[in-house]
């Protein structure tokens, strides 16, 4: 084991060495162009902020940028995105959040609404090098960046700086999404876990605490670690029948969170201590903590608590809507969505809940026909269902949304204690 080890520290420090991707940020602004991190071109907008190795601004002035842009905007819908592995500010990522940007901005319930489209995207070097097989073998050190850009403080101070000017618009003239995908949802969900502790303690207004009105991680590369113990400590609220706050969901079919994560966070863990601490729920039983350390929340069946399922129902797509604006429209089964299918049909399916653990952080595990593997998040089947959770938890698109969970309360103890 320490021979694979050493072998493997070298093969990242080769990457580090061999066709490395520039360290000076992508989208700076200068004198020739004082707004090169921005466009408002397309009907959207969209700013762009990067960050160093170490979770430093690479441009103050790109946070800047973002901020104006989002004050010159009547009722903003911002959508804040972190990307992933193997992406930056140039990459293809970028043109398929635009894409979604783009989508949403022509979509009649947002219009009606009032909303105007906004997109932020945080980027860093996700990408260190193009080179076969040393890019695979960079998971090591990318993951310790997006780590070190989460423990850091721009990052969060950009987030939470895009949240609190949107939110000057005043609390019903705005809406403020948090999207992170792959170590982009690592960095997403430990700043969301600094918010929830604020709240949970007093230490912020309880519609105010949260970086976002909603978040989302699709295919997070992150450890279950913080998910078990921030669904405890939601479920020690008695958080049940509220909206979700935080929704992580994974697709079956990813085997970069599903089996090259287990590889690579267990090399680590044989350096590690590991308890034993109890699963999330009534009946939660011991566990050694390396099963948390070495899985991602989505593929830990003791913290997952919906899951996707095809009804097997088709309707007609009302006024001949694409799934993810009927979806902006209208709830379909309970927490359901539709799926475009051939000849303007609409398939039905519904995010159900599994298990006992009834938390607004809700853990899905999304069948592999919708998002088929660890990158792909942009297709329309996704998109669509990510529309419908945004509708789910808007009350200015859904009349009958569920409460926000109030989560400055005593905890249960009883609720963690092992039976």
């Amino acid at each position: 084991m320490a021979t694979s080890s050493r072998l493997i520290t070298i093969c990242i420090s080769a990457t580090c060495l061999v066709a490395c991707t520039s360290l000076s940020p992508l989208r700076s602004n200068n004198a020739t162009n004082l707004q090169n991190s921005v466009d408002t071109e397309n009907g959207y907008k969209i700013a762009f902020i990067e960050f160093g190795e170490q979770g430093s601004y690479q441009d103050p002035t790109q946070l800047k940028n973002a901020l104006d842009l989002i004050q010159n905007t009547e009722r903003p819908l911002v959508i804040t995105y972190v990307h992933g592995w193997q992406n930056n500010v140039e990459s293809d990522d970028v043109k398929n959040f635009e894409s979604l940007l783009a989508r949403l901005n022509r979509a009649s319930a947002i219009r009606d609404v009032g909303f105007h489209v906004v997109g932020v995207y945080l980027g860093w070097r996700g990408k260190l090098t193009p080179v076969p097989v040393l890019k695979e073998l960079s998971f090591w050190n990318r993951k310790a960046t997006a780590e070190r850009l989460a423990s850091n403080y721009d990052c969060y101070d950009a987030i939470a700086s895009i949240s609190e000017e949107a939110r000057r618009h005043g609390r019903r003239k705005q809406y403020t999404v948090l999207l992170g995908h792959s170590f982009g949802g690592l960095i997403v969900e430990r700043s969301v876990a600094h918010a929830i502790n604020a709240e949970i303690h007093g230490h912020a207004d309880s519609d105010r605490s949260m970086p976002a009105d909603l978040v989302i991680v699709v295919n997070p590369a992150s450890d279950s670690i913080l998910a078990r113990q921030m669904i405890a400590a939601l479920y020690s609220r008695k958080t049940e029948g509220t909206r979700p706050l935080f929704v992580s969901i994974t697709s079956t079919g990813d085997w970069a969170t599903g089996g090259f994560f287990p590889i690579g966070t267990g090399l680590a863990s044989v350096s590690k201590g590991f308890n034993k601490v109890p699963a999330p729920g009534s009946n939660g039983t011991m566990h050694n903590e390396r099963e948390f350390y070495t899985s991602t929340p989505g593929h830990n069946e003791m913290l997952i608590n919906h899951i996707t399922v095809d009804k097997h129902e088709t309707i007609n797509s009302p006024n001949g809507l694409p799934a993810l604006e009927e979806n902006l429209q209208h709830n379909h089964a309970g927490n359901g969505f539709t799926l475009d299918r051939a000849q303007g049909k609409l398939d039905v399916w519904q995010i159900k809940r599994v298990g006992d653990v009834d938390v607004p952080y809700w853990d899905v595990q999304v069948d592999p026909s919708i998002i088929k593997d660890h990158g792909d998040i942009w297709n329309e089947r996704a998109e669509a269902m990510m529309a419908a959770i945004f509708r789910m938890t808007n009350p200015m698109l859904n009349r009958n949304v569920k409460p926000r969970a109030t989560l400055h309360r005593a905890p249960d103890f009883n609720r963690l204690q092992h039976r």
